[in-house]
């Protein structure tokens, strides 16, 4: 029963559904059909404007084929302009770049000029010169007035060189050996700068100075001197020819003799003179000496001394003693003559006297040693106390600034020579006493030994001493007594 209430029941509702999608088609199908109608009337109105679009679209572009036509000549004039525009910008660089290298080297030629013209010239360029070194330190100043500042000295010296030629003679100043400005004429040849005052009081050849503008005059002999006067006053004359392109005349001039070299060093100068006098002096009369006494060296009067001792004849070995210029067998006759209390005490007292001999002037030379390199560091400290006073009192004095540094190391050099030259000579006076000093050892420790063999040989020395002074005592005493006056007569 209820398979057949189900199957009636869905095919109810199949036919519902069926009615509902046949009235869904027929809505959707008036639908498409006004759609059609609406779109074809839409078709039909642009249509009709697309025309009139059409045409002036047509004029637009009719308009702008005129308008390129017009414009074309301009783009092409404006690609040329851009062109030229790029050739000058690199015209302009390579223009820049060739102003750079010529700016390099006038900037060089000028720094160069100053060292390559003589000091004494400088006086007629100087003002050029620094117009050229300012505008080629002056970064800010336009690159015209640079090339135009450097390019005059450039002009200049193209013409000195025409007026140098054969040579050439000028007014200016320079500055004597003593650091006076001295005003006169110069004559440059070649590479030669004579000077000469108008009064021919000073004349010579000029030369460069260090830390001065001014060149300085070095005085050659009388008669080139007069003869410098001449031509540099009247442009007429002898000439000084130097072969060597100056350099035998500089080594002239600036060549010093040892007397100059002395003069140069300062007051300092003379102590030091005074004190290699006297440690010369007495190295040389000690030497002289030591060999004297090394060549009268006698060992026989030695061993004569010795064999007259051990024989007991003390009376002979005296007068041996005496008589003999051998320093050690004289050591001896003083030793066995002034026994006191024991034979050992007099041999070391007349070894002392004897080295004593040899000893004499010694101190001398060793204070001359000690002392001269310091007054040599004392006239290097006034030398700069000197040189620091030019500085700050004249800063135009460069002849006395290096006066002071001259006047020190010279007497420094002159300090350490005398204290190294002495020092050989008393080394060697050294080991000549301590020779001979080891000869007055041995003699002595030989005589010790002969005596120490019998020891009355020494109390008879000492009596012998003993009886000595008790008879010059005496003769002291009559001599005394006869040299008095009564005073009653």
């Amino acid at each position: 029963m209820r398979p057949l209430i189900l199957l009636s029941l869905f095919t109810a509702v199949a036919a519902a559904q069926s009615l509902g999608f046949n009235k869904a088609r027929d809505s959707a199908k008036a639908d498409l059909d006004a759609s059609k109608e609406a779109l074809a009337k839409v078709q039909a109105e642009i249509a009709k404007e697309k025309n009139p679009l059409n045409e002036e679209l047509a004029k637009l572009e009719e308009k702008l084929r005129q308008l390129q036509d017009q414009y074309a000549p301009l783009t092409r004039e404006l690609d040329v302009a851009e062109l030229n525009s790029t050739n000058l910008k690199n015209q302009v660089k390579l223009a820049n770049e060739e102003n750079a290298y010529l700016t390099n080297i006038l900037e060089e030629y000028t720094k160069g000029f100053e060292s390559k013209v003589h000091v004494s010239e400088m006086q007629l360029y100087r003002e050029e010169l620094d117009k050229a070194k300012s505008a080629a330190e002056n970064d800010k100043a336009p690159l015209k007035e640079r090339f135009l500042a450097q390019s005059a000295l450039l002009k200049t010296s193209i013409s000195r060189l025409a007026e140098v030629i054969g040579g050439r003679i000028f007014a200016g100043k320079a500055v004597d050996s003593q650091g006076f400005v001295l005003d006169g004429k110069f004559a440059l040849v070649g590479p030669m700068a004579l000077f000469s005052t108008l009064d021919g009081l000073a004349s010579g050849i000029a030369m460069p100075q260090v830390g001065s503008a001014m060149p300085i005059v070095r005085s050659i002999t009388p008669e080139i001197n007069k003869a410098i006067t001449t031509l540099a006053t009247t442009g007429k004359g002898l000439l000084p020819v130097d072969g060597t392109l100056g350099a035998a005349i500089k080594d002239f001039v600036q060549k010093h003799s040892l007397l100059d070299t002395y003069k140069h060093g300062g007051p300092i100068m003379h102590p030091l003179l005074v004190v290699s006098i006297l440690v010369f002096g007495t190295a040389l009369e000690r030497i002289f000496f030591i060999l004297r006494e090394k060549k009268r060296r006698r060992q026989k009067d030695v061993l004569e001394v010795l064999d007259a001792v051990e024989a007991g004849n003390f009376d002979k070995a005296i007068a041996v003693g005496k008589k003999t210029h051998d320093y050690v067998a004289r050591a001896l006759c003083h030793a066995l003559d002034h026994v006191e209390t024991n034979i050992t005490d007099a041999l070391g007292l007349a070894a002392a006297l004897e080295i004593k001999r040899f000893k004499r002037g010694f101190f001398i030379l060793d204070t001359g040693m000690t002392i001269a390199p310091l007054l040599g560091l004392l006239g290097t400290v006034t030398g700069m106390m000197a040189s620091f006073a030019a500085i700050g009192g004249d800063m135009g004095a460069p002849t006395a600034i290096t006066g002071g540094i001259a006047e020190a190391l010279i007497a420094t050099a002159f300090g350490l020579v005398i204290a190294m030259t002495g020092l050989v000579p008393f080394n060697y006076l050294n080991n000549m006493v301590e020779d001979a000093e080891h000869e007055l050892e041995i003699a002595a420790s030989k005589l010790e030994l002969i005596i120490e063999k019998n020891k009355k040989h020494e109390d008879e020395l000492r009596m012998r001493h003993r009886q000595a002074l008790a008879a010059e005592e005496s003769s002291k005493s009559t001599s005394v007594t006869s040299g008095l006056k009564p005073i009653i007569a």
